[in-house]
């Protein structure tokens, strides 16, 4: 059973559509988003169809700003204007799915400014591509400086989340000494448009191992997997499956998709609908039954972390305790007062998640 949003309420709205996206979201928006940007674009949302084309409009102010400073020779304000249009253009596309033209504007829109700014993004980042069946993954690599091959962590996006935000995290992790692969895999950013959502998405994971086997500055035999909301199930579900996975974390990730399934927003299910190519609401909740930890938690070897926040709106701290009980190497943490993806208390887990992944992986806490 999931918590009523209205219970950590910080916006308001008068549609319903909108109220529930900023009820379950408006956290994570702040992590790339600035507040009057947030709350300057919602003022100007009269009805949930506005949501993208006012995204769009915030996202272009920023993208002129890195323009302008482009133009002027001045790139470390370029990159960090480019990042914040690329952050707004994935709000105004990522759950805006009925609109086939405006979502891969947005989508197109996001990754080009994300892209032009990556020779000088700081730590370094490279854009790698992923053999993988019918079409090709995507990732962001970044590795630490220091001589010897590095243990690696994989950032897992979700089913609205990309590569391109999760990358942002990686600095605490470089500085513990870990490489980090951020993956867009089956159904994720720019691979959406290629291959739909897989419930094994061990497929993905394990291509992406194969890919680090041959990278001499990384050390495949240390894995990590970090994978948050959806990105939780994947990083279960990959670990039980594929054994060059040293570790894992679990972030608000559901046990049982399904069970979710009437409890979660119209906009939810129609990024679903639309990320794993269903032709209907029908085929969509018959595809979300796959999405089961069922028989599969109790294969995961590996140390796990199982996050949650008690009043995630979205996915119940039942599931994480499922996972946990079933896990047998798992260690449930649960923080009061936090919501979908501990986004508003990030302080509270992420630290000792990072120096948690360190220890399994020989990284660095020092």
């Amino acid at each position: 059973m999931r918590v009523d949003p209205a219970t950590t309420r910080t916006i308001h709205h008068s549609d319903p559509l909108v109220q529930e996206v900023l009820d379950i979201w408006a956290a994570r928006f702040l992590h790339g988003i600035a507040l009057g940007d947030l709350t300057g674009t919602v003022d100007r949302i009269g009805t949930w169809p506005d949501w993208g084309p006012e995204w769009m409009k915030t996202a272009r102010v920023h993208e002129e700003m890195g323009e302008q400073a482009w133009e002027e020779g001045r790139h470390i304000s370029a990159v960090s204007s480019f990042l914040s249009a690329a952050a707004c253009y994935h709000l105004s596309y990522f759950l805006s799915v009925d609109d086939e033209e405006a979502h891969a504007h947005g989508l197109a829109k996001m990754l080009e400014c994300h892209d032009r700014v990556l020779p000088f993004m700081q730590p370094p980042v490279e854009k790698v591509s992923i053999p993988f069946p019918d079409a090709d993954l995507v990732g962001l690599l970044s590795v630490p400086t220091g001589g010897g091959p590095a243990p690696i962590v994989v950032f897992l996006p979700g089913l609205d989340s990309t590569k391109e935000q999760r990358h942002g995290g990686r600095g605490t992790l470089l500085r513990r000494g870990m490489a980090v692969l951020s993956l867009d895999g089956p159904g994720q950013g720019e691979i959406s448009t290629k291959l739909p959502i897989r419930h094994d998405y061990e497929v993905a994971v394990s291509a992406a191992i194969d890919y680090l086997e041959e990278r001499e500055e990384i050390d495949a035999t240390r894995v990590g997997l970090i994978g948050a909301s959806l990105g939780g199930y994947y990083a279960c579900r990959a670990a039980a499956f594929e054994p060059r996975v040293t570790a894992a974390v679990a972030n608000c990730g559901p046990y049982n998709w399904i069970d979710c399934w009437d409890e979660l927003p119209g906009v939810t299910r129609g990024a679903f609908r639309k990320y794993s190519w269903s032709a209907s609401d029908e085929e969509a909740r018959e595809k979300a039954k796959a999405l089961d930890l069922t028989g599969v938690a109790d294969k995961i070897e590996q140390p796990l972390v199982v996050v949650h926040g008690m009043l995630d709106p979205l996915i119940g701290v039942d599931h994480a305790r499922r996972i946990a009980e079933e896990a047998p190497n798992a260690t449930l943490v649960t923080v009061d007062d936090a919501t979908h993806g501990v986004s508003n208390l990030s302080y509270k887990f992420a630290p000792w998640v990072d120096d948690w992944m360190a220890g399994q992986l020989g990284g660095t806490i020092v």
